[in-house]
């Protein structure tokens, strides 16, 4: 795993520099834990995430199904609901955990979501293309091909705010709405 260290003031004082894993890092959790897990928080939440993911899709599929009678759709949207309310409780917690273990620095231009938001969309669109890798099998598919395209850009955009973020040029919001059961709406 390669890791960006960003040396905060407490760093300074003796205590171990935060590290943010790199993309590569945070796409191979959605589809690997090794043995024993991973230690680093983002990671750990990571593997959660996708797990949510996958017991979501089936659900989504029936949501989408025009033929779905509706008992079967209504326990589908129930399954939804409740996999992105434990989505949202995992993204808050490493948007609680970057809150306490980031740099409080406000010199840098403001990102427009937190770092949470940020692999909740990383898992979105990794998901997606599983999913079309599943049903489409090659992997000349132009479907499959874009998703893959858009995960890359994707994991470029989190690779350079944490780049961003180590040299002091951006920084992450921090008051964000709650994403938890109790800010659902």
């Amino acid at each position: 795993m390669t890791a960006v260290i960003i040396d905060p003031p407490a760093a300074q004082s003796g205590t171990a520099p935060t590290s943010l894993p790199r993309a590569s890092a945070v796409v191979r959790a959605f589809g690997t834990t090794p043995p024993g897990g991973y230690r680093h928080p983002v990671l750990a939440v990571a593997v959660d995430l996708a797990a949510e993911h996958r017991l979501r899709a089936p659900a989504h599929r029936i949501v989408g199904d025009p033929h779905a009678d509706d008992p079967v759709l209504a326990a589908a949207a129930r399954t939804v609901r409740a996999r992105d309310a434990a989505c949202a409780v995992l993204i808050d917690r490493i948007d609680r955990w970057a809150a306490t273990a980031l740099p409080e620095g406000r010199a840098g231009v403001l990102h427009t979501e937190s770092l949470g938001q940020l692999v909740g969309r990383l898992v979105t669109v990794w998901m997606r293309g599983q999913l079309l890798a599943e049903v489409r099998t090659a992997a000349s598919d132009p479907w499959v091909r874009l998703a893959a395209r858009q995960l890359g850009e994707l994991a470029r955009a989190y690779d350079d705010l944490v780049t961003d973020l180590l040299l002091g040029r951006r920084h992450l919001p921090v008051f964000q709405t709650p994403a938890g059961p109790a800010g659902m709406a």
